[in-house]
């Protein structure tokens, strides 16, 4: 067994989640039986936050993805109340951790959503900014735990009147609507992805990730680290921050300009702290490098990384101009899962209560991976110029298939 192996093992071995069936919008599944009972003893509770696709539950539904601020507010409120009950109940123990780690996805949601208007208007930003962040990384805290199967704790507070006060503030803005969802709101990738470039993140200072589609990945992989770090006895801060910008979003609003944000950001840390831009996808890395060039007026030593790629054009399309294997730091082999799919599983998930097709054979896609398209190390061998570039991403890669191939023996 390798030294990876050693350090993996034990971990991979505790995470409840690869036991979960995972579908391709990042949702998960439960089989009905050996669930159904208990959900109909809390079914006034439980139908706030799953759907029925026969004969699984998924744990997301329409509320999930709504982008009705009253909503979201809502859902805030009704978890703060539910997820107690929960905790307090006699469920079955694996029941009862499904249901957890589904209602503090669920909260994750809903806090991101939050943060993504708030950090949009200096007003908002001024007042609820640092609460917000801090009350995001108590979640992925809390789901980590989860995870790793550690014993249910109570469940992280949020009070109403702080709640409320938000939602009056954004009124006056005439705020009335959130973002549907932000596009790593996976888990799974994120709890892989860290596996896999874990020993990399630690060597950071700041994470900084744009928003919104990238809003959980920063708080997630600081929470992984502070729980391994925990268990190595061996405790290190990082700290966590997020940029509004896109080169392709033109929906997105923010009174702050890129550099504004940047400046606002440098006079928190130090030139010489080390800051890694984390991003959820890419096809061009034309947002990553962008940020990037303002990040490094800043500081010092600014390195990139995303989460999935866009691995088809890259390969397949030579018109495309795709990202450079020089111009982000940490390059995984996850592949991009386009809009149009993604999109089109969420309004599954939203309206059908039938088991989408793509899982009628029992086979749930945890990870779309393009080694299962190409030889990802020759390829890798043939076509990345830089050695010591190449020894990294094989160095990911290795580490990404040992993963997978855990995780499958688990389902």
């Amino acid at each position: 067994m390798s030294s990876e192996e050693k350090y993996l093992e034990p971990l991979l071995n505790k995470a409840i989640v690869f036991k979960y069936k995972f579908g391709f919008a990042g949702e998960a599944y439960i089989d009905a039986n050996g669930f159904e009972e208990e959900y109909y003893k809390y079914e006034q509770i439980l139908d706030k936050y799953f759907s029925y696709k026969k004969p699984f539950y998924c744990n997301r539904n329409m509320i999930y993805y709504s982008k009705h601020l009253t909503e979201t507010v809502d859902l805030i409120k009704h978890i703060i109340l539910d997820a107690p009950q929960i905790v307090n109940s006699e469920i079955l123990h694996v029941n009862k951790q499904f249901i957890i780690f589904s209602l503090t996805e669920h909260m994750l949601s809903c806090v991101s959503k939050m943060i993504g208007i708030v950090f949009n208007y200096t007003s908002l930003r001024n007042n609820y900014y640092k609460v917000l962040k801090t009350y995001l990384l108590e979640l992925t805290d809390y789901i980590v735990k989860i995870i790793f199967d550690e014993e249910l704790k109570e469940f992280p507070i949020f009070s109403f009147s702080l709640i409320d006060d938000i939602w009056a503030h954004m009124k006056l803005l005439n705020i009335v609507e959130v973002r549907e969802y932000s596009e790593m709101d996976n888990v799974l990738t994120m709890l892989v992805t860290y596996f896999a470039i874990s020993d990399y993140i630690g060597a950071y200072d700041v994470i900084i990730s744009p928003l919104q589609g990238a809003a959980l990945i920063p708080p997630f992989f600081i929470s992984m680290e502070k729980y391994i770090n925990m268990m190595d006895n061996n405790p290190r801060t990082i700290n966590y921050e997020y940029v509004r910008f896109s080169r392709y979003d033109n929906t997105y609003y923010c009174e702050s300009t890129l550099s504004e944000q940047v400046q606002l950001i440098s006079t928190q840390y130090m030139y010489k702290m080390k800051v890694i831009l984390i991003d959820d996808n890419t096809g061009t890395a034309i947002t990553l490098t962008s940020v990037k060039k303002e990040l490094s007026k800043r500081f010092k030593n600014v390195s990139t990384c995303a989460l999935e790629y866009y691995w088809e054009a890259k390969i397949h399309n030579d018109t495309y101009p795709a990202f450079q294997f020089e111009d982000i730091d940490l390059i995984t082999p996850v592949c991009y899962r386009h809009f149009k799919v993604l999109n089109e599983q969420i309004d599954y998930i939203k309206n059908s209560n039938k088991l989408h097709e793509r899982y009628i054979d029992g086979k749930f896609n945890k990870l779309n991976m393009i080694y299962d398209e190409i030889d990802y190390r020759l390829y890798i061998n043939n076509n990345c110029a830089d050695e010591t570039v190449k020894a990294r991403l094989l160095t990911i890669y290795e580490r990404f298939k040992y993963i997978v191939d855990t995780m499958c023996k688990e389902n």
